[in-house]
């Protein structure tokens, strides 16, 4: 209660010396109470103004990176693996490795079914890439490379005038692979 009576005793303070001002001080004193009413209540609303108007602009330039992303999510999408554009082919697996050997003109020596989905084969060529590049597009036909031996042999004869490259050191690859269909 003591506390109400105070605040009643200066308000009563205030509203006697406010009846004592001339009109034109009261006109004056009533409009700078107004102009320091208006720029508390500036102050206080400055601050969640300009967090409005940030919060708006970053909302604006998510909206703008997310319509980005969803432009680029089939660009992101065929960039998952190397495999782009390459659809499975709906042939036999027996025939898709026939094909894909003999694309990477290798010499497919014996191709032989394991068990379920599982196959054997035994290849030859001339360079080992092209039997990396035979595995790398095996996989890319649902067919996982369970194990890859490769083995290089012959070379260069002695006495021979070729070169002593890596390349001319080897005259035959031949690779085994065990390759399981996966989906």
């Amino acid at each position: 209660m003591k506390g109400l009576s105070s605040l009643g005793g200066i308000f009563s303070g205030i509203s006697s010396w406010f009846a004592a001002l001339q009109p034109r001080e009261k006109v004056v004193v009533s409009a700078g109470a107004g102009i320091v009413l208006l720029a508390a209540i500036y102050t206080m609303l400055l601050p969640g103004m300009e967090k409005s108007a940030e919060l708006q602009q970053r909302y604006q330039t998510l909206q703008t990176d997310l319509q980005w992303l969803r432009d680029q999510s089939a660009t992101v999408s065929r960039l998952g693996n190397s495999c782009v554009d390459k659809r499975i082919s709906s042939a036999s697996h027996s025939d898709v490795i026939t094909r894909t050997v003999r694309r990477n003109q290798l010499k497919l020596l014996n191709l032989a079914e394991q068990g379920s989905m599982t196959y054997q084969l035994s290849i030859e060529g001339a360079n080992a890439n092209r039997i990396l590049q035979l595995a790398h597009q095996l996989a890319c036909q649902g067919l996982a490379i369970q194990n890859l031996q490769i083995s290089a042999e012959g070379g260069a004869e002695q006495g021979s005038q070729e070169t002593n490259s890596p390349a001319s050191a080897v005259k035959n690859v031949t690779a085994q692979l065990e390759v399981q269909h996966v989906k």
